[in-house]
């Protein structure tokens, strides 16, 4: 095969769409045949990602524009040049015109469960495009068997279109060095020191930190020995801005540090007591399986995703009840044997979700794509007789 993989969002920080790539290259990069290449279309001011056997990936300078630009013109006009192509991968959208096979990444329903979440433009760009778009991929890739559930229930796609590939979580690593030094610097002066439990991700309404602040604040205020403990909450706002300031109240034991680095990244998770992820909706949810990763005690929550992607190395509470959010970090702070079970089955879960995985599951959907494309004949004329 011969797939060309939309990156141009690389470097614009957007999150989960960019660890879910990222995850892919190095997926692809290890489980390809040796007929397969991938053309990688990044902007002209990121430098390619490093992966093991890029070899696999050439690299295809691009422009990066406003989104409806980049569909309508930039990344058509691109695909067109580098034809033939077996397929093309992209994020959210596909090209809104060519010739190419598309392949579509689509994290979540999010926009359609919960559109009151997004600004009102953005709500109904994605409930408008994303069908259409769905309707002409060869192959969707989804994060989660919910999710593909749930495009399935919502728009009626043929179940052999939609494919999970999940994120990739690689293993812990715990940084040192000068840069390790730096940010452990960084993060003591803004707040930052033990014992604390741990929140990592977007400050967006559906991931409900608001909830999570009361909850933590409560479970102090009844629990004595969890007097001395902290919240932290690392992660940048995402969209419109939600409760989570105002329900810390001013409290200096709720710190937020805002987007950190990789390094911080890593030293919070090594350092935290516990991870609490009580978000509303969710298409994969990766922070768990990161703290999983790193041995720390998860508590999440029991919808969307959460249950599938957790399976048995998480404490599971309703996100919408407050006291069982409160009751569910009471308890994961204190009890020890629940601890000590967590900290053993999260390894093991989150080595599930590895780079082989997803480079087969990827592969799979793109050999089915192709198949699809190659299956399709134009129907060839009558020959016209006289009589």
């Amino acid at each position: 095969m011969r797939v060309a993989l939309d990156a141009s969002f690389l470097g614009a920080q957007r999150g989960g769409d960019e660890t879910f790539m990222s995850g892919l290259l190095e997926g692809l990069a290890r489980r390809r045949g040796p007929e397969d290449t991938f053309a990688l279309l990044l902007p002209t001011s990121v430098a390619p990602p490093s992966v093991r056997g890029d070899h696999a990936f050439s690299v295809v300078p691009l422009r990066r524009g406003p989104g409806p630009w980049h569909f309508a013109v930039t990344l058509p006009a691109a695909l067109r040049r580098m034809e033939p192509l077996d397929l093309a991968l992209s994020v959210t959208h596909i090209p809104l015109t060519g010739a190419t096979p598309a392949a579509l990444v689509l994290g979540d329903l999010s926009f359609v469960h919960r559109p009151q979440d997004y600004p009102a433009a953005t709500a109904r760009r994605l409930r408008t495009l994303v069908p259409r778009h769905l309707a002409r991929a060869r192959a969707v890739l989804v994060p989660s068997e919910f999710t593909r559930q749930d495009i399935l229930t919502t728009y009626g796609l043929e179940p052999e279109r939609v494919h999970v590939v999940p994120n990739r979580v690689g293993p812990a690593v715990v940084p040192e060095g000068e840069d390790a030094r730096t940010a452990a610097e960084g993060l003591a002066a803004q707040g930052v020191r033990p014992p604390y439990l741990l929140y990592l991700g977007n400050l967006h309404p559906r991931k409900n930190v608001g909830t999570l602040v009361s909850a933590f604040l409560r479970a102090r205020r009844d629990e004595p020995r969890l007097r001395g403990h902290r919240l932290v909450v690392a992660g940048a706002r995402w969209f419109r801005g939600s409760a989570e300031q105002g329900a810390a109240g001013g409290d200096r034991d709720v710190v937020f540090l805002g987007r950190v680095s990789d390094t911080a990244r890593s030293l919070l998770l090594s350092g935290a007591e516990a991870l609490a992820y009580v978000s509303l909706f969710e298409g994969f949810g990766l922070p768990p399986l990161e703290a999983m990763a790193h041995g720390v005690p998860v508590l999440t929550s029991t919808v969307a995703s959460m249950p599938e992607v957790c399976g048995d190395a998480a404490l599971y509470v309703d996100p919408t009840d407050l006291g069982a959010v409160t009751a569910g970090v009471r308890q994961i702070l204190r009890d020890d044997g629940l601890r000590c079970r967590l900290r053993l089955a999260g390894p093991a879960r989150a080595a599930a979700f590895d780079a082989d995985r997803v480079g087969d599951a990827a592969l799979r959907a793109f050999r089915a794509a192709t198949r699809s494309a190659h299956d399709v004949r134009v129907p060839s004329r009558r020959r016209r007789t006289t009589g």
